[in-house]
């Protein structure tokens, strides 16, 4: 599709987009027995809309309409050249469309990824970033955020070992930040289950199949040190506030210290929709918390989540592990 017959078509599912689920009224909202709004389901949070904002945009949140449909119609012009047959006669290490970049460290092309096709609206706001405040879009860090990601003295190097290597490569904890606290989307299975009683809701991502058991009105347990942290919420009116410690310390958090603290927000607006709204505190790392909202639209009822399923420790380990041993052969013999 030619980037000219998108504007056209995208400028009708704008609109609809502005104002896509019906909003509810609070008497209206589906609830359970105990008369909370009902969370059950199977949502997506799904988009095109980034966590940090394009700096050019500096403060602007909300987009306009031409913005909306270049960035949109950008996305699908992209998806149409790496869909495009790819060149038999290509040469050695080019793209599958023949690129110069050959761009494929990742071992996935756009078959296997589902990041979103729209902009997230928001209040029938589009939005530049998921990041709200501050104003800028950006993560505050104090100092330089690199000191977070360095390896530690003494630890394993990211070839040495098993330990080495990422906890979503070891099958741990999911790829990103898509379990949480704060859940943000990443490049395939933004897919979410929740399961609601009256002592606690459950959230299954799909990535990685977590599950996060949020306790409702109960005290912290912060020492735990779960993957996930120590989740409990409470009900502030028809709005569901999480509050998360206690991360596990090999989980980190945008580089987040022990003295991480999260705090989510889940309100139903909609008929399918959950706006989600969460803040992130650590005076440690960050130089003031910072917040950001991101939409859940619900999946029909006939398209269940199914299991991810991530091979126990992860089958390519031995041959990452592998390889690295005969690099550092090859460098002694040199």
């Amino acid at each position: 599709m030619t980037t000219r017959k998108y504007l056209a078509v995208s400028s009708m599912t704008l609109a609809l987009a502005l104002a896509c689920g019906q909003t509810l009224a609070q008497d209206d909202l589906p609830r359970t027995p105990a008369g909370k709004p009902d969370l059950q389901g199977v949502w997506s949070n799904a988009t095109l809309t980034p966590l940090t904002r394009d700096r050019e945009l500096g403060e602007t949140l909300v987009l306009d309409a031409e913005q909306v449909m270049a960035m949109e119609g950008g996305h699908q012009d992209f998806l149409a050249a790496e869909y495009a047959a790819s060149d038999p006669d290509r040469e050695p290490g080019a793209g599958a469309q023949g690129g110069d970049d050959g761009d494929t460290d990742d071992g996935y092309n756009e078959f296997w990824k589902e990041v979103g096709e729209r902009i997230q609206v928001i209040n029938g706001e589009p939005r530049s970033s998921i990041i709200v405040d501050p104003p800028n879009g950006q993560i505050p860090f104090a100092g330089d955020p690199r000191a977070r990601f360095a390896r530690a003295p003494g630890a394993p190097g990211r070839n040495d070992g098993p330990e080495g290597r990422p906890l979503s490569e070891r099958c741990l904890i999911s790829f990103g930040n898509h379990s949480g606290p704060p859940m943000l989307p990443v490049m395939y299975n933004n897919n979410y289950q929740i399961v609601q009683t009256e002592d606690y809701v459950m959230i299954m991502a799909e990535m990685m199949h977590d599950a996060r058991i949020i306790r409702i009105d109960d005290e912290l347990m912060p020492h735990m040190d779960k993957w996930m942290g120590d989740s409990v919420g409470h009900w502030d009116g028809d709005t569901l506030v999480v509050t998360t410690t206690g991360y596990h310390p090999q989980h980190t958090v945008f580089g987040a210290s022990e003295n991480l603290t999260v705090t989510e927000r889940f309100e139903r607006v909609s008929t399918s929709e959950i706006v989600y709204t969460f803040t992130v505190d650590d005076p440690t790392v960050f130089s003031q918390p910072w917040t950001g909202e991101l939409l859940f639209n619900a999946k029909s009822a006939d398209q269940p989540m199914y299991e991810y399923a991530c091979h126990e420790g992860n089958y390519a380990l031995p041959g990452v592990l592998a390889g690295a041993r005969r690099a550092e052969a090859e460098a002694a013999n040199q």
